[in-house]
């Protein structure tokens, strides 16, 4: 099977054959299917490459916007947002416990001095869509709105900005019920091109027309690590040494030997159901092309790394995402981002909190010296052995706060949502509301404690 093509460099008239990594922001890029990409105003360069004179043209679009951030990424995997078996009253809306931590955690990352924090919605599936007999969507539940309006409540309250995960690689994955719960095992969905438009027009295209103006909503990103599913994409760790010490060889064995027993794997568990680079590529390109059309926000997709790029080179993303984990190596971190000569800017959208080599200190500082505009930890919630917070992000934004992209807020008090609709919610009639930055905001709070909470406007420029 052929790989996608990749797209070609944006050319530096100065430099003769050479790509610049970044567009600076400009909308002139267009995607194949028509749809312009949006400039995304705090993503960085690397200094090291590009010339000087770039570099001191666009004073607002270098180290000094970089986006710090966090993975939330869930309180209960896969029923946050819509009803399932073991949530039948819904999610967050019906569940004061879980809005509770979600509040708390977003209340910290706001005291840490972050900004931005990436939820995850759907997930595997397992909650919010309604599905036909046949495994064709039929629409969003009725409890959907109601919790992602909890959700943003708490982001307005806290003024952060979110970036919305859509689906993620368990979607397509061998399917399994946990606490009586049913999710994956829809590879089909993006398989089946008529399962994958019912997908866009009865799912997608609903949830992002209600909230296409929202101010607390920064980004989508359609799908996390579309790659770990997906046919002909390339390892991104590094080979293994070709032989071990005999006493390591022999551990080894006998461990894979004692998991295989107890059922932790060894290949008679069924994987995922890989979906053809097309069709996959056909369903993102679809989905960012809703998000350009439906919405303010920036679109995006969270790759598993740098090494399959080209899956979503070409789809008219607004800017590049990619993740580092341990098992990668130091050498794909380092890897200066102008040297991926991409058109569009790139984000580390995540990276372990806990890692035996690696404070979250050494990761953001390499990151942002590599070149990226941004970088969000995993994760805020410890979901996992990877996750946590011991207190170096909080210092790490703390250092660099003259250094981090801040998010304008707005004077006046968020409007409340509409019901739901097919269609954009019309925009509110009210008198033009300035943008003033945080320092100001925090400054009219601290003096007018009656004062409404101001609301975050996005990144995003304006709807194209």
């Amino acid at each position: 099977m052929k790989n996608p093509a990749c797209l070609r460099p944006v050319a530096d008239p100065r430099r003769p054959g050479r790509g610049t990594g970044t567009t600076r922001g400009r909308t002139d890029a267009r995607a194949p299917n028509g749809e312009g990409t949006r400039p995304a105003p705090w993503l960085s360069f690397n200094a090291t490459e590009l010339p000087g004179p770039l570099a001191e043209s666009a004073p607002a679009f270098g180290p000094n916007r970089f986006l710090l951030g966090a993975n939330l990424p869930w309180v209960r995997y896969g029923l946050d947002y819509g009803s399932s078996a073991a949530t039948p009253q819904g999610g967050l809306h019906a569940d004061a416990s879980a809005a509770g931590l979600l509040d708390a955690a977003l209340a910290r990352l706001r005291r840490d001095g972050v900004q931005h924090a990436r939820v995850f919605v759907f997930c595997d599936g397992r909650a919010g869509i309604r599905l036909a007999p046949d495994g064709t969507p039929e629409g969003l539940d009725g409890s959907v709105f109601s919790d992602v309006d909890v959700l943003l409540a708490a982001a307005e309250r806290h003024r952060l900005g979110l970036l919305l995960v859509l689906f993620d690689a368990g979607l397509v994955a061998a399917p399994s019920v946990v606490d009586g719960v049913s999710g994956g095992g829809h590879g089909a969905l993006l398989a089946d091109a008529e399962k994958r438009q019912a997908l866009l027009e009865r799912v997608l295209v609903p949830l992002l027309a209600h909230y296409g103006e929202h101010p607390a909503i920064d980004g989508w990103d359609v799908f996390d690590e579309p790659e770990c599913v997906t046919s002909g994409m390339r390892n991104p760790e590094p080979p293994a040494p070709r032989r071990r010490p005999r006493l390591l060889r022999k551990l080894g064995g006998s461990v894979s030997r004692v998991g295989r027993r107890l059922g932790l794997g060894g290949g008679d568990a069924p994987g995922p159901a890989l979906i053809e680079a097309e069709a996959m590529r056909a369903f993102l390109g679809a989905a960012v092309n809703a998000v350009h059309r439906h919405t303010r926000a920036l679109a995006t997709v969270g790759l598993a790394s740098t090494a399959n790029l080209q899956l979503v080179q070409g789809l008219g993303l607004d800017f590049y995402q990619v993740h580092w984990w341990e098992p990668y190596g130091d050498a794909r971190l380092r890897q200066a981002v102008a040297d991926l000569r991409l058109d569009r800017p790139l984000v580390l959208g995540a990276f372990p909190a806990a890692t035996r080599r690696k404070s979250v200190k050494t990761v953001l500082d390499t990151a942002r010296s590599a070149g990226y505009g941004g970088a969000l930890v995993w994760s805020v919630r410890a979901v996992d052995g990877r996750g946590g917070q011991d207190g170096q992000l909080a210092q790490w934004a703390k250092n660099h706060a003259a250094h981090l992209h801040r998010r304008p807020f707005r004077t006046e008090p968020p409007v409340a949502a509409a019901a739901p609709t097919l269609a954009p919610p019309l925009p509110a009639a009210a008198s033009p509301a300035r943008d003033i930055d945080e320092a100001e905001a925090e400054d009219r709070v601290r003096s007018s404690p009656a004062d409404a909470e101001p609301s975050g406007r996005g990144l995003a420029a304006a709807p194209v």
